[in-house]
């Protein structure tokens, strides 16, 4: 009996620790395209890419987010690091804040690769794969911990006092 119920109490454990958001869930998981190959590919196919935002564009027919393309955890999540494989944009209809969908904020979208578009980063011409979507997911920031940490109630406490510790003497 209790086997059962440590069994079943782990696996709902674990299912929580890295579950992909419900937006970010292909029909067919096998046939998302992988960002290394769109350049090589010929639009349209699936795919979940994600990054980091660079600039946020809202233009008449909708918004345009281009992204530095980071690598994605079992949850969807972009991996920030040194390395990147390039840039890409995401077009969604309707209009982004870009108060909100910051640059330097984490998102991943589902959607078509449709397109490459020919543009500049700078001043050096730069091939963007598009990705039509309806919802991008951004992730929430994760805060770093304060460096010192007063949190314990015992430790500034007038009733406790510091350990002694007596070592003794080899003579």
């Amino acid at each position: 009996m209790w086997n059962r119920c440590g069994v079943l109490i782990l696996l709902l454990m674990l299912g929580g620790c890295a579950s992909l958001p419900d937006e970010l869930r292909p029909i067919n998981e096998q046939a998302l395209l992988p960002f290394s190959e769109a350049l090589h590919m010929s639009p349209p196919a699936e795919a979940r890419w994600g990054g980091e935002i660079a600039s946020v564009r809202n233009q008449p027919d909708g918004s345009v987010v281009e992204v530095v393309q980071f690598a994605l955890n079992t949850s969807g999540r972009p991996l920030k690091s040194d390395i990147s494989t390039g840039r890409f944009r995401i077009r969604i209809p309707g209009f982004i804040d870009p108060a909100i969908y910051a640059p330097g904020r984490l998102v991943t979208a589902l959607g078509r690769f449709t397109a490459i578009e020919q543009d500049k980063v700078g001043e050096q011409p730069y091939a963007f794969p598009v990705l039509e979507t309806g919802t991008i997911h951004l992730w929430p920031e994760i805060k770093d911990p304060p460096e010192r940490c007063d949190c314990d109630p015992f430790l500034h406490s007038p009733f406790m006092m510091r350990p002694i510790i007596l070592v003794p003497n080899r003579n």
